[in-house]
């Protein structure tokens, strides 16, 4: 399933591409004298580098559970503007031909920023789970969640599914056969689960609602208990779809 890792990593590094094109055409930054070429290199430099920084710090970001989609925008933005700004300004000052210093610094902070702004605007899109609950009809599949179970071993296939957790690039399977783990984002696997009624509880987490044997509150936080024993989180960009849906 290595197929799903290089999909996200097409879309990402696409989205950058496109920009740098789309910057490159309107030269922004004052760059529309430079030669076409140059131009081009400039601007796919500078999105490619930004990408890759705003990957690695998004993957630290997402580590945290703490935060909504609104949060976690402002935080990346935050902590990718300074590191993009440098490469801003040593590669601007690489194809100018000029001395890289200090003081150039803050003519590139306004730019950088909106630079900044969408490709964490991006990056969020492109990894962001889906937010609403899942219900299917049953009468499309012979067995609840059949495409899903297909990816399952033979002792998990017809086992009653309590929950998906993410581990980095993979799966955990809560089921009433145990657990086991599979290589699959979150979001593609819900879209298998039809017939199955659950939601996501969290961006790591999607649970199934007839495996809820318990809800705790404590400290503001909620969890909910399921079958087996396990701990599913609920956090807050989801706890309020979930009232709604009558799960809290």
């Amino acid at each position: 399933m290595a197929w799903l890792l290089r999909q996200q990593w097409l879309r990402t590094y696409a989205a950058a591409v496109a920009m740098a094109v789309f910057l490159c055409l309107v030269g922004a930054n004052a760059t529309g004298e430079m030669p076409f070429a140059l131009r081009l290199s400039y601007w796919m430099i500078l999105l490619i580098g930004g990408t890759i920084i705003a990957q690695l710090i998004g993957a630290v970001v997402e580590r945290s559970t703490r935060l909504n989609t609104w949060q976690e925008l402002l935080v990346m933005i935050v902590t990718i503007t300074p590191p993009v700004t440098i490469l801003v300004w040593l590669v601007t000052c690489l194809y100018q031909n000029r001395t890289p210093r200090i003081e150039y610094i803050p003519v590139f902070i306004v730019p950088v920023l909106i630079i900044s702004v969408a490709m964490s605007l991006i990056h969020i899109m492109i990894n962001r789970e889906p937010a609403q609950s899942h219900v299917f009809r049953e009468d499309r599949l012979i067995e609840p969640g059949n495409a899903f179970r297909e990816r399952l071993g033979f002792k998990y296939r017809h086992a009653d599914i309590y929950a998906l957790s993410a581990e980095d690039h993979y799966l955990r399977i809560h089921s009433s056969a145990g657990e086991t783990l599979i290589l699959m984002r979150l979001y593609d696997a819900i879209r298998e689960l039809d017939g199955i009624e659950g939601s996501q509880t969290h961006r790591s987490w999607w649970v199934a609602k007839d495996a809820v044997t318990d809800i705790k509150r404590r400290d503001g936080r909620i969890t909910l208990t399921l079958k087996g024993g396990v701990a599913a989180p609920v956090s807050r960009s989801y706890a309020k779809a979930l009232k709604g849906d009558g799960w809290l």
